[in-house]
């Protein structure tokens, strides 16, 4: 038996409450760590869904995830860091340019950023 006061499921379904914490729809949180020096390390993915693709609109196939590591604005009294796992998609469309491609989310992080765009925010406040 889990822990009676715990809010996380233990069905391994997602935790509407630690979705809270990153306050984005359809981002969900699977994972919170901590290491030895208190720092937080937050594992968030988005729920399933369908994507089309960025080029031609075609429904593109899944092909997994790709981790990203991104330094988020800090939290009680901690560091944070986000570990993104984005969906990596497939154009199945033979005349597309484009063939493979990461899901994007400007409102996590602009592409190839180091930064959240919290931590972005945070930092010029």
């Amino acid at each position: 038996m889990g822990e009676p006061t715990s809010c996380c499921r233990s069905d391994g379904a997602y935790c509407d409450r630690c979705d809270l914490l990153i306050g984005l729809e359809g981002l969900r949180v699977v994972a919170v760590d901590r290491d030895d020096r208190d720092a937080l390390t937050v594992t968030v993915e988005s729920a399933p869904a369908l994507m089309g693709c960025q080029s031609c609109g075609v429904v593109a196939c899944s092909h997994g995830r790709l981790e990203v590591c991104l330094i988020d604005a800090p939290a009680m009294g901690r560091a944070v860091r986000n570990r993104w796992r984005k969906r990596r998609w497939i154009c199945r469309e033979p005349t597309c340019p484009v063939t493979t491609f990461v899901e994007p989310d400007d409102r996590v992080a602009a592409p190839r950023a180091k930064l959240t765009a919290r931590a972005c925010r945070w930092a010029i406040e």
